[in-house]
């Protein structure tokens, strides 16, 4: 059925999958997956906003400053590349790309996100390359901002708990150690601000999918995706109402 679903979508349009989310709920992961069975590339587009704030902290700017890491955006041209799952950036020419998971990157690139000349410097970026082909995106303002006409919605969500370990594991692995009390405290905080000014949002045609709810097991969660996938392209075969474009929850 997968493959069916993929011949099928990539032979006769273009067509995007837009996933949006709050931080370390597994988007990533579940996109890179997403992109495996289906067959089409997933865009990092947070990656963006992290070659950014790289550029903002090389050049020793103070993050704080919007009017001053506006004016910066002017020194930056940003070229993206995509491959086998990851999403590599240049900024200026230089990889930058072993830099933007670090914890301080991703407080950076929290703030500088809520900017509106960051975000429009970001999606037009993102628009940009999604225009070439069929794809996956991740981030947090997918289908309400950078491709409102998405074809598949969804919202990957999971409590801040189960997001914290997970954020916490990443950084461990990379030499950087963080208690659980101050990332679920980060979390949060990140939270507000992405739902308040960092352009998170959850459309109302948005399906709900919750990780905690298959026990944060990649598999499980990438099959509740293709589920409501395969349904919506047999939906959309025999013509019928859209029901996966409503307001859902997954049950």
């Amino acid at each position: 059925m997968t493959k069916n679903l993929t011949k099928d979508e990539t032979n006769h349009d273009i067509y995007h999958i837009a996933i949006d989310g709050p931080v370390a709920s597994g988007k990533g992961t579940i996109a890179r997956e997403l992109s495996d069975r289906l067959g089409i590339p997933c865009l990092d587009t947070g990656a963006m906003y992290r070659g950014v704030a790289v550029y903002v902290r090389n050049k020793k700017l103070d993050e704080n400053n919007e009017k001053a890491v506006t004016t910066a955006l002017k020194g930056i041209k940003m070229d993206v590349e995509i491959k086998l799952g990851t999403t590599y950036v240049k900024v200026n020419g230089v990889d930058v790309t072993s830099e933007l998971r670090d914890n301080d990157t991703t407080r950076i690139s929290s703030i500088i996100a809520t900017y509106p000349a960051v975000r429009e410097f970001a999606i037009a970026q993102q628009q940009a390359i999604a225009k070439t082909s069929s794809f996956i995106l991740e981030g947090r303002d997918i289908a309400s901002a950078v491709l409102p006409n998405a074809k598949y919605k969804f919202y990957l969500t999971a409590k801040v708990k189960a997001r914290a370990k997970r954020r916490v594991a990443d950084f461990a692995a990379k030499g950087e150690i963080i208690s659980l009390r101050d990332m679920m405290k980060q979390i949060k905080e990140r939270d507000e601000r992405d739902m308040t000014k960092g352009g998170l949002k959850q459309v109302p045609e948005a399906i709900v999918i919750d990780s905690t709810r298959h026990n944060n097991n990649v598999r499980k969660t990438v099959d509740a995706f293709m589920k409501h996938l395969i349904n919506a392209r047999i939906s959309e075969q025999e013509n019928k109402p859209k029901r996966y474009l409503t307001n859902t929850t997954e049950k």
